[in-house]
């Protein structure tokens, strides 16, 4: 038993922040890179067997729901999406070559409340197959408070909003009417 559970404890390996209120499981395989840390703005890094290095870096602000445009992007960047709490969030490849070997660099900016993060996966070019299934499993296990509302969300806002506005209306109608009656009664003296 004692021997089972170095591995149950490595399975169960999980990413937490509670300053920036985020939590994963860690892909298997990762373990602690403190080397990564000493980047700017990154909170935690793991890395892997084959050359993966995974990085959280904060981002100092929240995210709005309007999507990059792939033209305000670099050459050489692709833009696409993954799903996170059912919202698409942006993800930017970058395939570049550091040190004479080509590298592939994912990027994907998760929208948390009080701050985003930036999940960044890099590694040798030829893992790129391998990247985007560990992001989207990572995402499907990131939990968080998103500064993002769900459909159903904002159209229960604009319902509220809309139901203020009626209110106010009918409130305005009334108040013209009564003051319209007073006005055609004579006034007693």
């Amino acid at each position: 038993m004692t021997a089972l559970l170095p591995t149950v404890a490595l399975l169960l390996q999980v990413a937490s922040n509670a300053q920036l209120g985020y939590r994963f499981p860690l892909p298997p395989g990762f373990e602690a890179f403190a080397a990564g840390r000493s980047q700017p703005d990154v909170v935690d890094c793991w890395t892997d067997t084959s050359g993966l290095v995974l990085c959280v870096q904060r981002m100092r602000g929240t995210l709005g729901q309007e999507h990059l445009r792939a033209s305000d992007l670099p050459r050489g960047t692709r833009l696409s999406t993954m799903k996170w709490k059912g919202f698409d969030i942006d993800v930017i490849r970058t395939d570049t070559v550091e040190s004479g070997s080509p590298v592939v660099i994912y990027a994907v900016q998760v929208p948390l409340r009080p701050e985003a993060i930036q999940l960044v996966l890099a590694g040798p070019s030829k893992q790129a197959g391998g990247a985007e299934p560990i992001l989207t499993a990572i995402l499907a296990g990131l939990e968080g408070q998103t500064n993002w509302l769900s459909s159903s969300e904002r159209a229960g806002r604009l319902g509220t909003i809309v139901g203020w506005a009626v209110g106010i209306a009918i409130g305005v109608l009334i108040v013209r009417i009564v003051v319209r009656r007073r006005r055609g009664q004579p006034q007693a003296r």
